[in-house]
C-alpha cells in the first residue's frame, strides 16, 4: 500500500527558506505517496510554484487548510500555531508519517521535523541575536508577559514537553546540528535547504562591480552593518549596493531607509524579487554579502553562491559552511573591509575565490534536496515496516 504522508507548515506564503523547503518536500513526495498538505490558511500553490521553481500539482495532494485565529495573521505566532499543533496531534495516526517542514512539533507519535531556526526557544533566540538588538523590541523582550504568552501557546497546542524529541530531526546545517546536540541533547541529520531555479551564466567582465544583500529590513539581518562595511570599502573602490527584500513598517526599517537616502548615489532599495527576475539580478552582479550573524543556514547566501557571486559572511551560524573559505568569513567591520579590498585589489585572489565558490554551488541544488528527503522518508517508513512506493 502506498504510504500516507502529511507535510505540515504553519503558513505557506512566499518569502523565506522554510517555505522553499516545504514546497520542495511536497515536490519530492507527490508522486511516491498519498500526500496531504496541512497548513494554516489556503496557500496559492500556483504562485508558490512560480516563486520557488517547483511543479507541485494540486491534483496530486490533498489539502487540510485550517482557519487562522482572528487577529493573528501577521503576529502572535505562538497563538496562531496552536490550532495547527492540536490538529496534527489529533490526526497523527491517520498517516504513516507526519513531516513538520518548519521546526519542531509534538505529534504524539514519532515523525520527522525539519529545523530551520531556533525561534522555538525564546531564550536561545535572544542569545543568538543579542548583538543585533533584534530581541529588544517590546514584543520579544524577556518579561513576565512574554513568558505567560508563550506558556499559553504551549498549553493551547497540547505540548507534552519533550515529546518532539522522539522525532527524526533534520538540521539545515552542521551548525544547527551541533547546537541541537549541545543545548537539547538531540541527534539530527544535516540536509542543506534547496536553492531553486537556474541562474544565467553572465561572463564576469560583463557583471556590475556591485554588491547584493538579501534580507528583510529587520535588525537581525544586519543591513546597517553591511552598509557600514561598504562605506569603508568605498574609500578605495567605487562599489555600490543593492538591498533585495521585503520592506517593513517599523522604526528600524525607517532608520535603514533614511541611511539609504543619505547614500542614495550608491545604495539602492530594490524591494522583493522572485523567480527568474531575482536569478538574473543576482547573476548580473559580482559580489554578495550578508550581515546576519548566527543565521542557522542562510538561503540567501546559498542563492548568491549559486549565481556565481563572491560572497562574504559573518563568522557565526551555518553561512560559514556555504562559503567554506577563510577569505570570505569576517569577524567585524574592519576585518570585512580588509578581506573585500584584498580580493578586489588582486585579480588572481579574486579569481581563486570565484573558482572556490563555483565548486560549492552543487551542494545546494534542489535535486540533491529531493533525493535526500526521499531517502530519509524511505528509511523512516522502512523502520515502521511501511513500503515506500
Amino acid at each position: 500500500m502506498t504510504p500516507r504522508v502529511a507535510v505540515i507548515h504553519p503558513q505557506l506564503v512566499a518569502g523565506g527558506g522554510s517555505e522553499a523547503g516545504a514546497m520542495w518536500t511536497l515536490q519530492a513526495l507527490q508522486d511516491e505517496s498519498r500526500l496531504t498538505l496541512i497548513t494554516m490558511g489556503r496557500p496559492d500553490l500556483e504562485s508558490m510554484n512560480r516563486k520557488y521553481g517547483t511543479t507541485v500539482d494540486e491534483n496530486k495532494i490533498k489539502g487540510r487548510f485550517l482557519r487562522l485565529p482572528p487577529g493573528t495573521r501577521k503576529r502572535f505566532d505562538a497563538l496562531r500555531g496552536f490550532r495547527l499543533a492540536r490538529y496534527c496531534h489529533r490526526h497523527a495516526r491517520d498517516f504513516d508519517v507526519m513531516i513538520s517542514a518548519y521546526n519542531l512539533m509534538d505529534f504524539g507519535v514519532a515523525g520527522i521535523q525539519m529545523i530551520a531556526d531556533f525561534s522555538f526557544d525564546d531564550a536561545l533566540r535572544r542569545e543568538l541575536h543579542a548583538e543585533s538588538g533584534a530581541a529588544d523590541g517590546a514584543f520579544y523582550k524577556a518579561s513576565l508577559g512574554r513568558s505567560l504568552y508563550l506558556g499559553l501557546g504551549r498549553t493551547l497546542a497540547g505540548s507534552r514537553g519533550d515529546g518532539w524529541k522522539r522525532n527524526l530531526t533534520v538540521a539545515n546545517s552542521e551548525w544547527t546540528r551541533d547546537l541541537l546536540r549541545e543545548r537539547f541533547g538531540v541527534a539530527s541529520e544535516v540536509v542543506y535547504p534547496p536553492v531553486t531555479g537556474g541562474f544565467p551564466a553572465f561572463p564576469w567582465n560583463e557583471r556590475e562591480d556591485g554588491f547584493v544583500v538579501i534580507g528583510r529590513l529587520v535588525p537581525e539581518k544586519g543591513v546597517r552593518r553591511v552598509i557600514e562595511i561598504l562605506i569603508d570599502v568605498r574609500r578605495e573602490k567605487p562599489v555600490h549596493l543593492h538591498i533585495v527584500g521585503r520592506r517593513e513598517r517599523t522604526a528600524h526599517a525607517r532608520e535603514i531607509e533614511e541611511l539609504c537616502r543619505r547614500n542614495r548615489d550608491w545604495v539602492h532599495l530594490e524591494g522583493e524579487k522572485y523567480g527568474p527576475e531575482k536569478a538574473e539580478f543576482l547573476a548580473r552582479h559580482k559580489y554578495g554579502i550578508s550581515g546576519c550573524r548566527n543565521e542557522a543556514f542562510g538561503i540567501a547566501v546559498a542563492e548568491m553562491v549559486k549565481a556565481g557571486q563572491v560572497v562574504w559572511v559573518p563568522d557565526g551560524g551555518g553561512q560559514k559552511e556555504i562559503v567554506a573559505h577563510p577569505g570570505l568569513v569576517y569577524s567585524g567591520r574592519d576585518h570585512a573591509a580588509s578581506l573585500i579590498l584584498a580580493a578586489l585589489g588582486e585579480p588572481a585572489a579574486e579569481a581563486a575565490l570565484r573558482y572556490h565558490i563555483k565548486s560549492r554551488a552543487d551542494l545546494f541544488s534542489s535535486g540533491r534536496f529531493v533525493e535526500e528527503i526521499r531517502g530519509l522518508v524511505r528509511r523512516f517508513l522502512s523502520e515502521k515496516h511501511v513500503r515506500f512506493a
